[in-house]
């Protein structure tokens, strides 16, 4: 079982908030209210087990190939242009989420902080259920998660 952070939780959905409404100065009120290091590091991780969930749910429960990943981040840069994520950054920030590398191995860390919320909250709007808002849909992901044993 995975516990979420009561403390991160509410920031990351915040965060999600800001992300999913493309609301840059929400969205960089939100980041700065993560209390640490330690706070926005689980903020990353939550939002991307939430991207992961999203990713598996929306291709029956696999992993999208190369080819649909590249798909899916060409379009959502061009969904995201309130930001200046690219789709090189988001196959990068998915890849190492898939292959559970550091992401600032990847990606300089204040890319990351971006790109794991934006990712996060444009995948719960694009795949969430028809009679659904993303709010239901993070809830569904953060359940699976919680039910879900560490690796």
């Amino acid at each position: 079982m995975t516990p979420i952070d009561d403390r991160v939780e509410p920031v990351v959905r915040e965060a999600l908030a800001a992300a999913a409404k493309k609301n840059p100065e929400r969205f960089q009120q939100a980041i700065a209210a993560f209390p640490d290091d330690e706070s926005i590091i689980k903020g990353i991780r939550l939002a991307a087990a939430v991207a992961l969930f999203a990713l598996h749910d929306a291709h029956d429960g696999r992993k999208p190939t190369n080819a649909e990943l590249t798909e899916i981040a060409a379009d959502m840069a061009e969904d995201e242009d309130w930001t200046d994520i690219t789709s090189d950054e988001v196959v990068k920030y998915a890849t190492a989420a898939y292959d559970k590398v550091q992401f600032d191995q990847v990606l300089p860390m204040e890319r990351v902080i971006i790109l794991a919320f934006v990712v996060a909250a444009n995948l719960l709007a694009s795949y969430r259920g028809d009679d659904e808002e993303w709010w239901d849909y993070l809830d569904r992901a953060e359940a699976v998660i919680e039910a879900t044993p560490e690796s």
